[in-house]
């Protein structure tokens, strides 16, 4: 959605192109896309009718899937937010992928790093 980091966009493309042929399959959450949101509209400046036009785009690809967001997540995530050192919203994506036995992430999130059982994906 945007051309940053210049050193992976291309390989971000890749995945992306997988993901809209639904050749590869990921699963994201509202917590990501409202991240992703905020991005596009503040720090790339973008209108939000075309971060909405980007976003929509992104929401029909194939192969992702947008996971229900599960409340009894939210306590346990809080702590392993301050246990690890990483913020809300990567400590509840980290619990939602052991709940669903998802261990692989794409995320350009150094963040993941912290947190145990957590594999980020090196392709880009």
């Amino acid at each position: 959605m945007t051309e940053e980091p210049k050193g992976k966009f291309e390989a971000c493309l890749r995945i992306m192109e997988e993901i809209e042929a639904g050749r590869e399959r990921v699963g994201t959450n509202v917590f990501t896309i409202a991240e992703i949101f905020h991005i596009l509209t503040s720090r790339e400046r973008m209108k939000p009718s075309e971060a909405k036009e980007k976003l929509s785009a992104f929401l029909d690809c194939a192969g992702l899937k947008l996971m229900d967001v599960h409340a009894e997540l939210c306590a346990p995530s809080l702590a392993l937010a301050i246990d690890h050192g990483v913020d809300f919203v990567d400590a509840y994506n980290a619990l939602t992928m052991k709940k669903y036995r998802i261990n692989e992430i794409y995320s350009l999130d150094s963040h993941y790093n912290k947190i145990p059982g957590m594999k980020r994906l090196e392709r880009i």
